[in-house]
């Protein structure tokens, strides 16, 4: 019988728990329990690992690099960035240190080798955007990543979040694979794509622009990846598209994955920006930018899910063709 070729596996928990239980301090016996997939399989795949003694992590095991293109030094950058938040002070799910001090695993799955890391678990439930003091909440704090950011010295390389990665590469898979028959569509598109990506490049070539617009961000805000407590304390998580970027671009993000800006209700968007400006101050220009950052985003989620892999069916992106 031939060996075919696996694009998409999932680690068996038992075997996982087995992996930890030598790797890490912990008390055994330790178990692992998989999260609920339902249709994501293009996203990474969480478990939930309770000790002997009742502690509770959540081990991140990592799709296939070569997907995203990411290297070893992605992934260590990642977990390298979470600990220095941490040990700022701010509340975010941290990397939990191996016996020996690391911070990342590998593991070799039949579709090649993943990568893991142990973290701490978020307590309590997923943001609320109706709740206007989690906004508030949500907007101070992802202003002070922002801030104390600036001082991270990075370790390790990690792929830039720039016009290229956003707006080039996403725009050459749609050509790709688009349908002949939404030419139309596809031309209107790349118009918006260019247009945005103009608007961006004359807004960070101008004599307004601080440099304090760049740095690492969590390039994936929304109201699933953090959790509050009853009493409205947050805790981060879920930065799998960290990285170098814009600050602007990270709100936009967050805007776009809560449709927060088309929300009937100003009061909540509000709530939002009075959060992030309590700690820090959008420049003109990054205000300007977050309207493109919207136009980019999309069509940066519509690159992602046109990626040949198979992992998210022919027919997610509608116009997609068979």
């Amino acid at each position: 019988m031939n060996q075919i070729r696996v694009v998409r596996s999932f680690v068996a928990a038992d075997a996982l728990a087995d992996l930890i239980a030598a790797d890490y301090k912990l008390e055994e016996p330790v178990r692992c329990q998989m999260f609920s997939k339902m249709v994501r399989t293009q996203d990474n795949d969480h478990y939930l690992v309770t000790t002997g003694s009742g502690e509770k992590f959540v081990v991140s095991v990592y799709q296939l690099s070569t997907r995203l293109d990411r290297q070893e030094s992605d992934y260590l950058y990642e977990v390298d960035w979470l600990n220095f938040l941490h040990n700022a002070g701010l509340p975010v799910s941290y990397p939990i240190p191996r016996a020996d001090g690391g911070l990342l695993s590998n593991l070799n799955a039949p579709e090649g080798l993943r990568y893991y890391a142990l973290f701490s678990l978020a307590s309590g439930r997923p943001m609320s955007i109706q709740n206007e003091e989690q906004l508030f909440v949500m907007g101070r704090e992802m202003a002070r990543i922002h801030l104390a950011s600036n001082d991270y010295e990075k370790s390790y390389e990690r792929q830039p979040m720039n016009l290229e990665f956003l707006v080039d590469k996403p725009i050459e898979r749609i050509k790709q694979y688009w349908d002949e028959d939404r030419a139309d569509d596809l031309e209107i598109l790349m118009i918006s794509a260019e247009e945005a990506k103009e608007e961006i490049e004359d807004l960070i070539a101008n004599e307004e622009y601080t440099p304090d617009g760049w740095g690492p961000i969590g390039g994936d805000f929304h109201s699933g990846s953090v959790f509050f407590t009853d009493d409205n304390q947050p805790t981060f998580f879920n930065f799998d598209w960290c990285g170098p970027g814009w600050r602007a671009y990270d709100i936009a993000v967050f805007l776009f994955n809560t449709n927060l800006i088309h929300n009937s209700s100003a009061d909540l968007s509000e709530a939002f920006f009075a959060g992030y400006y309590s700690q820090r101050q959008l420049s003109d220009n990054e205000h300007a930018a977050i309207a493109p950052f919207l136009t980019i985003r999309r069509i940066w989620q519509t690159g992602l899910f046109s990626m040949n892999d198979g992992l998210v069916g022919h027919t997610f992106i509608a116009p997609a063709h068979n």
